[in-house]
């Protein structure tokens, strides 16, 4: 409200709500001989105010909670670009009971070996499979992060979750499982006879594919003709003789039939082919060295970073004061492989630590046989670690020779196949030999064999596959040795039928 006081000045009051009011003294005080205006704010003891909202039915109070991140427990968001799975679509009870499609079911791992940074989330079900994956870095820097809210009704409270991968949201990649491509028939490889009978069999109409049928049954072989066997041959080599039949003639016969060079160039093919495949089942080897101990070497077995790993357990022992109680008290060692430590008289003579390194490595290789003996290892790169037992190093470089990362029923793991298994049986046997020293000799595997499961008789066969020669003596106990120049078996043809 504004009125006129006596002096002519003008006084200003500002009012609150009924409830409650606020002053705020102004004091203006203006002379004739000057148009400037002087203004003094004197201060007091002012309550703060209070926006109060008017009772409805319709306002409640909510708490807000936000809860912070979790691997553990977070929620894991998805999303179906290409449209829901048929097992998840809402609609009538009618089309759900008709519908036997399961839900899919997803698998939760990591997305590398070497870091835990990031996440793989794969799905299955009767005709698709879901795919998704986060890289893990740099998400903290995203200006959009998804959180779950959920309230609790009796409380009045909201509580704020973020999705996993801190506020990630996983787009599922949709495949369809038997979608074949129809380019995997390549019609440029087809004759036209081929091609005609293919269109006759999918479009033509029965007598016609009767007449197919007939002109098949009438094919006459080459093994039906009478004196087509070493009396049409004769006949061929007396009409040549005579010189019927014209040397071009002559000269593709010659060039068509099968001579002693045919045979031994697919003889050399099939030797060509069967080193291929050892080469890819044994360690790598030197089919060139001039001594049996530089055949095999432990250090390309085990790869850079696991043999740096054995280093330095070699190191730390051996300059201990009891150094093969040291070496056993750093891990789980079987009978055969602690008994190797007796073949080293002095630790610090030349040769001994990478002999010292090898017999680490076989005690690992026979540790990781007896732990990976099921076909199929269920967990991710850290349980899979974890439940070994072996140092991460040795582990990973385990997992990458002998084991192939895969899936079974939803779950993520490792999968062991039977030739796997043989590669990592013959590798433990080769680097049981090389520990022995230079000498490349075994008295007997008798030990060994026992300690891993395995039969005398397949040890046997995987050294001969290796070059090696194995004795078995009176008493029974198997000898094993190796020499120079490196000879493997013949390949094996398989029998006649």
């Amino acid at each position: 409200s504004k009125e006129k006081d006596k002096g002519g000045g003008k006084k200003r009051s500002m009012a609150s709500s009924p409830s409650k009011q606020v002053t705020s003294p102004v004091t203006t005080k203006e002379t004739s001989s000057s148009s400037q205006k002087r203004v003094k704010f004197s201060s007091s003891t002012v309550d703060p105010a209070k926006c109060l909202t008017a009772a409805s039915s319709f306002t409640k109070e909510l708490k807000m909670q936000v809860q912070e991140s979790d691997s553990t427990k977070d929620p894991i968001v998805v999303s179906f670009p290409s449209g829901l799975p048929m097992s998840l679509q809402a609609g009538d009870e009618k089309s759900k009971s008709s519908s036997s499609s399961p839900a899919p079911t997803f698998t939760w791992a990591a997305a590398r070996k070497a870091t835990s940074k990031g996440r793989i989330l794969y799905g299955t079900d009767d005709t698709c499979t879901y795919t998704a994956m986060n890289d893990g870095r740099g998400h903290d820097g995203r200006l959009t992060k998804l959180y779950v809210g959920i309230y609790h009704k009796p409380t009045h409270t909201v509580q704020f979750i973020p999705s996993s991968e801190k506020g990630t949201i996983f787009a599922m990649n949709q495949m369809v499982t038997d979608y074949e491509d129809a380019k995997s028939l390549d019609f440029r490889n087809l004759s036209m006879n081929e091609r005609r009978r293919m269109v006759f069999e999918t479009f033509g109409s029965n007598k016609k594919k009767k007449v197919l049928r007939s002109q098949d049954a009438n094919v006459v072989e080459m093994k039906s003709v009478v004196g087509a066997g070493s009396g049409m041959m004769k006949s061929i080599q007396t009409q040549i003789d005579k010189g019927i039949i014209s040397e071009s003639n002559v000269q593709v016969m010659s060039d068509n039939m099968t001579t002693e060079s045919e045979v031994n160039r697919a003889t050399t093919a099939l030797e060509k082919a069967y080193a291929e495949a050892r080469r890819a089942f044994l360690p790598p080897f030197d089919e060139t060295a001039t001594k049996a101990y530089r055949v095999y070497d432990s250090q390309e077995v085990a790869g850079e970073e696991a043999w740096t790993q054995l280093s330095r357990v070699v190191d730390a022992c051996i300059h201990k004061e009891d150094w093969k109680e040291a070496f056993q008290n750093s891990g789980r060692w079987s009978a055969s492989t602690s008994k190797l430590l007796n073949l080293v008289s002095d630790p610090n003579r030349k040769g001994s630590k990478y002999q010292l390194k090898t017999i680490c490595l076989v005690n690992h290789l026979v540790n990781f046989h007896n732990k990976a003996s099921k076909k199929f290892i269920q967990g991710t790169v850290d349980e899979t670690v974890k439940y070994l037992g072996l140092p991460r190093a040795v582990a990973d470089r385990f997992l990458e020779v002998f084991c192939v990362a895969s899936f079974d029923r939803g779950r993520a793991g490792f999968a062991v196949t039977k030739q796997l298994k043989d590669r990592r049986v013959v590798y433990a046997l080769i680097m049981y030999l090389l520990a022995h020293g230079k000498e490349m000799k075994v008295s007997s595997i008798d030990e060994l064999c026992q300690d891993m499961s395995i039969e005398t008789k397949d040890a046997m066969n995987l050294y001969r596959e290796a070059g090696c020669k194995c004795v078995k003596g009176k008493t029974g106990a198997v000898s094993v040795s190796l020499s120079v120049p490196l000879q493997f078996p013949p390949p094996k043809r398989g029998k006649k039928t």
